[in-house]
């Protein structure tokens, strides 16, 4: 028997990182799924995803849900804020649970997150009551209107963006019974790295092991979005991203979208609501080595669709970066002490 070649681990890891940004398998075993298509044990597996988790590299495995489809509205926000207040007010912002991303970023609207929140509490109000918690003015909620691309596939050797697809069609909505809330919140809770992981996660949601991967499969492609293993791209050496946003006649903006879409240093494109203070209404996260790197294909990109009004927004801090979860008790508790001070 020939002896495998002296950089097979490197190979499988680099594998396996490709594999599990693509879609993990909804079976009882996946992990050894996993390894018979990239030919090694399940052990072997289990020891390389192990010592990604422990390098910081892989954040959790789990899924990906559509809030579109379980009845939440979204926003990006942006907020204006004293450079002497930020720290404390981004504290308060990143209190809210389902505030997922929270960055510091170069611009006048120097506060920017992410938020999603059932129509029971809504956007608006809930806004409201982070600026009255924060003692900040106003936050301002960008929405998306169209998307063009969302996606995240890495190449550890290349650093490019893999995910070349654009972006599917409108999901239709679930009406979630306690029980699908349940499989829910077990599907997007991080996969253990161990041989039989759904066992755990079916137990916690008062379920089988079967119904829980039967209702996972059911609704994948749909209500949950993807089954993927999330990375700290940081340290896979894709170290800068900049949020450029781009001011296009309305009547180019599908073209201009699309155009962008194909871009592999583009992980995600949409449209977002504008407003008097921030007129720009196409996003697009390029990511690459390093902020020279992003900001020469910002720049390169204008040329190409002759775009003259752009700017180009780089991360400085990081306060919160974490998956959005649904049917979380601890919103409702968070309204609960909120949303009615007045």
């Amino acid at each position: 028997m020939s002896e495998a070649p002296d950089d097979a681990p490197e190979r499988l890891r680099d594998e396996l990182i490709r594999r599990i940004q693509a879609g993990v398998p909804l079976v009882p075993a996946p992990f050894r799924a996993l390894g018979e298509d990239v030919g090694a044990s399940e052990a072997s597996v289990l020891e390389v995803l192990g010592g990604l988790r422990d390098e910081g590299i892989l954040r959790e495995i789990s899924a990906v849900l559509e809030g579109s489809a379980l009845g939440y509205e979204s926003a990006l926000v942006a907020g204006e804020v004293g450079p002497d207040d930020l720290e404390r007010v981004a504290e308060v912002v990143s209190g809210h649970p389902t505030v997922t991303h929270n960055y510091e970023r170069n611009h006048r609207f120097n506060l920017w997150f992410t938020v999603a929140v059932p129509p029971s509490m809504g956007i608006e109000p809930t806004l409201a009551a982070l600026a009255r918690a924060s003692g900040v003015e106003r936050f301002h909620p960008l929405r998306r209107t169209a998307t063009f691309k969302i996606g995240v596939n890495f190449d550890p050797k290349t650093r490019k963006n893999r995910t070349l697809a654009v972006a599917g069609g409108a999901v239709e909505p679930v009406d979630a019974s306690e029980r699908d809330r349940r499989c829910f919140r077990a599907l997007q809770t991080p996969l253990p790295l161990v041989a039989f992981p759904f066992t755990a996660l079916a137990r916690d949601a008062g379920v089988s092991e079967d119904e829980l991967l039967g209702f996972a499969r059911g609704h994948l492609g749909g209500a949950i979005r993807r089954y993927v293993g999330t990375l700290r791209h940081r340290k896979l050496g894709v170290c800068a991203n900049a949020m450029v946003v781009w001011r296009v006649p309305e009547a180019d903006v599908e073209a201009v979208g699309s155009r962008l879409a194909e871009v592999p240093e583009v992980s995600h494109c949409y449209t977002r609501e504008t407003v008097p203070e921030f007129p720009y209404s196409l996003y697009s996260m390029l990511h690459g080595p390093d902020p020279a790197s992003c900001r020469k294909l910002a720049d390169e990109l204008a040329q190409e669709i002759g775009a003259d009004d752009y700017a180009v927004l780089f991360s400085t801090r990081e306060f919160k970066k974490t998956r959005l979860r649904y049917f979380l008790p601890e919103l409702d508790e968070w309204w609960a002490a909120h949303a009615l001070s007045t």
